[in-house]
């Protein structure tokens, strides 16, 4: 398996990136989602699909060993192998910063943390929750808000 990023093939391609993203969508592309807005896919499966575009060989190996080296760098140390280790510790991909603790700047950081991101959520007043924490019932269920 190797790693890449959509936009790093679509320069190699001389595509736009949502052309790339359609071909995963599509299926076209084999790759599956991975933390960080990085994609895996086998390297017989990349390779196939770069030979039907008609590209130098100089390029398609540029962009594998670049895929390879970016995988091989991001890799955990190897540690009991056959194990049932459960939740596994990754490197966060980056840092982010959500301002304001409502419903919106809640679920982005979720989001982000979900993608693998290191987030910080920074709020003026004491409390979270933005303007639904002032709220009594919320519509159309009639529940408490908070």
């Amino acid at each position: 398996m190797i790693t890449f990023r959509v936009g790093d093939l679509a320069g190699i391609l001389g595509v736009h990136r949502n052309t790339v993203t359609n071909w995963i969508r599509s299926r076209a592309l084999p790759a599956q989602p991975g933390v960080g807005k990085k994609y895996f896919i086998e390297e017989e499966a990349i390779r196939a699909f770069l030979s039907g575009k008609n590209l130098p060989e100089e390029a398609v190996e540029a962009f594998l060993n670049q895929a390879v080296l970016t995988m091989n760098r991001n890799l955990p140390a190897p540690s009991g192998q056959g194990k049932d280790r459960g939740m596994e510790k990754t490197t966060p991909t980056g840092s982010v910063l959500v301002v304001g603790g409502g419903i919106a700047g809640i679920q982005a950081t979720l989001d982000l943390a979900e993608s693998g991101y290191r987030v910080h959520l920074v709020e003026k007043s004491a409390g979270i929750g933005g303007r639904m924490a002032q709220l009594d019932k919320t519509f159309p269920t009639n529940d408490c808000a908070m």
